[in-house]
């Protein structure tokens, strides 16, 4: 079996390893080394891992109306949260499809058939793939414009969640069939359970990828999925309050899914060791829509971009920001619809919503955040950082991690409101896994 020390022999001998990029051979190494090799395994755990995340939900909705132990109560009713909100601009961009000019409307058009036929030519290129599937990101970002520009105002603060849910209502209602919550419910729930999935097994892979071990991947995901049943405990039962819960799981129909989802399947891409150009587009791409969802994601694609830039090589970090860049347009033209309107007479936004004088209570009063709940994720995970050896890794981990918690500690309402800071699970489960898979190693050797 090839060693790490026969790996470095072999490219400071010029030998033809030596256009293999380094990272990519310990990567190699190190799934070779694993006690968890087989791919049936792998998946098989990954399987049950995901029943894990998808099952208390599914009981919860089964049981509607009554209680069960150790779940909240759920109940299915129209327009109690920011649900409505996003329920009516998927409900407004099933409606502005029909109110497009016929101008614009031939544009898009035109810009849809465009983007067939240049990928159809390019895509045989590898080298062109990258910029193609930016161009296929960007017309498609500048269609979807078309359709915000006749949105009216629905009280939805971001657009990307809605989006998703209007297409997969969009053929029922061009049956022309009635369409309630209730309705809408059935078509929204299996993607808030599915963006679920992706992120646990996004979860998965970018700490096997972090880390080299295929157990702290697993661990990571695994952590991932449990964390709904264990909240109460860990934090309280402030935890289950002003239906947290109930977002995390999917059940509220929110943003939270679907936004730590696109990240954690950008992470994982960005921590691929043999991570191609292509890769790199695709996640900065995800990390575009995702902040179509949740604003505050373009935080983590900035810094992202500037990680990638500085640890790796400029040029690679072309792609990833070109794509990052490619749902712009449909950002801009939801803005005077979003936070910036004003709803009732009221703005989206407290009325001062940025402070430092914030910090405090957004993590010392928080529902789910708390110092106790602290206590039990970061000592670990401040373990699983100062044990991590790569530090590409390590720098793209912190920044998933704290990109969110520090833009977040000096918003307003961030303490009653803990589902913000959810698409920063997936980097923090990674470090916490790294830390407990090597507390636990150290106290196995210290008791030989």
């Amino acid at each position: 079996m090839t060693t790490d020390v026969g790996i470095r022999g072999m490219l400071a001998a010029g030998r033809r390893t030596q256009a293999i990029p380094y990272e990519f051979l310990i990567g190699r190494t190190c799934r070779q080394n694993t006690p968890m090799r087989s791919p049936r395994f792998w998946w098989a755990a990954l399987g049950g891992i995901a029943a894990l995340r998808i099952l208390p939900p599914l009981a919860a909705l089964a049981a509607e109306g009554r209680n069960l132990p150790g779940l909240p109560r759920f109940d299915l009713v129209a327009g109690t949260g920011d649900d409505a909100g996003f329920y009516a601009a998927a409900r407004e961009f099933i409606s502005s499809l029909g109110k497009i000019q016929r101008p614009l409307l031939v544009l898009a058009l035109a810009l849809a058939v465009a983007a067939v036929v240049v990928t159809r030519r390019l895509w045989p290129r590898p080298e062109l793939r990258p910029w193609v599937l930016v161009g296929l990101s960007l017309a498609a970002a500048l269609v979807v414009s078309l359709a915000i520009l006749e949105l009216e105002p629905s009280g939805s603060a971001v657009f990307g969640w809605s989006l998703l849910w209007g297409i997969a209502m969009l053929p029922y209602r061009l049956l022309g069939l009635p369409l309630d919550y209730e309705t809408a419910f059935v078509f929204a729930f299996p993607l808030a359970l599915g963006a679920n999935v992706v992120a646990v097994v996004a979860t998965a892979y970018a700490g096997f990828w972090a880390s080299g071990r295929r157990a702290v991947g697993l661990l990571a995901a695994g952590a991932l999925a449990v964390w709904p049943l264990v909240t109460r405990l860990v934090a309280g039962e402030s935890a289950w309050e002003n239906g947290t819960w109930h977002v995390d799981v999917g059940l509220a129909l929110y943003t939270e899914p679907l936004s730590t989802a696109l990240v954690a399947v950008a992470l994982a891409l960005l921590l691929r060791p043999d991570r191609s150009d292509l890769q790199l587009a695709l996640a900065g791409v995800l990390l575009s829509y995702a902040t179509l969802v949740k604003l505050s994601n373009g935080l983590v694609a900035v810094l992202a971009v500037i990680v990638v830039a500085l640890f790796l090589e400029p040029k690679r970090a072309l792609p990833l920001a070109a794509g990052a860049a490619t749902w712009l347009p449909a950002i801009a033209a939801y803005w005077p619809l979003g936070y910036v309107q004003e709803e009732n007479g009221r703005s989206l936004l407290p009325p001062d919503p940025f402070s430092l004088d914030y910090a405090w209570r957004s993590w010392g009063d928080s529902l789910l955040f708390s110092p106790r709940a602290l206590l039990v994720l970061l000592p670990l995970a401040v373990l699983g950082a100062l044990g991590l050896r790569r530090r590409f890794a390590l720098a793209l981990l912190l920044t998933f991690t704290l990109a969110n918690a520090l833009f977040y500690s000096v918003y307003e309402v961030t303490y009653l409101h803990p589902r913000f800071l959810f698409a920063s699970l997936p980097a923090l489960f990674v470090l916490w896994a790294a830390g407990l898979l090597a507390l636990a190693e150290r106290t196995r050797l210290s008791t030989r």
